[in-house]
């Protein structure tokens, strides 16, 4: 069990869980209630079974709170209300996410996942994840007897027009 973990477990704010056994390496998965922005919980991504309950009274004063910190791995939106989830969707930047759910979006070969800023960058899993942390070189090869001529001198008119052809787009 992590020493870090058990340190930001505050026993007088666990509903649920907080039993650890460092020993065994062992920690419940917990809910804490209620937590603040000042609680050393919310001072770094978590990275284990600890869920931190945070309320708020209006969302545009938590978009932005929530913008003024480093950007987070991982965003959980849970709402009935549609404007409000696409608020939160359109206002925050994370590496992944989910609506009414929580990481069931990493067993979804399909959806790329990766962290952004000081959290990752790329993406880790399928396909997604190894474009991401590959690199395809590309290389021309010629011989050495074939050349392109219009891009040597000397440039006549025709070379010029035709230079200036290719690199419209």
């Amino acid at each position: 069990m992590n020493e870090r973990l058990a340190s930001l477990i505050d026993l007088k704010k666990v509903v649920y869980g907080g039993k650890f056994d460092a020993p065994a390496r062992y920690l419940d998965p917990t809910i804490l209630y209620p937590v603040t922005w000042s609680d050393k919980i919310m001072d770094d991504e978590i990275f284990g079974p600890l869920l931190p309950i945070l309320t708020f009274s209006d969302l545009g004063t938590l978009l932005e709170k929530i913008k003024s910190l480093p950007k987070p791995l991982a965003g959980y939106v849970f709402s009935r209300n549609q404007q409000a989830i696409d608020r939160v969707l359109q206002s925050l930047s994370f590496g992944g996410g989910a609506v009414n759910q929580t990481n069931i979006f990493l067993f979804i070969e399909s959806m790329p996942y990766g962290g952004v800023g000081t959290s990752g960058i790329g993406n880790y899993y399928g396909k997604n994840g190894y474009d991401s942390l590959t690199h395809a070189k590309s290389v021309l090869i010629s011989p050495p007897d074939v050349a392109i001529d219009h891009l040597f001198p000397p440039y006549t008119g025709a070379k010029v027009q035709a230079l200036n052809q290719w690199f419209e787009y």
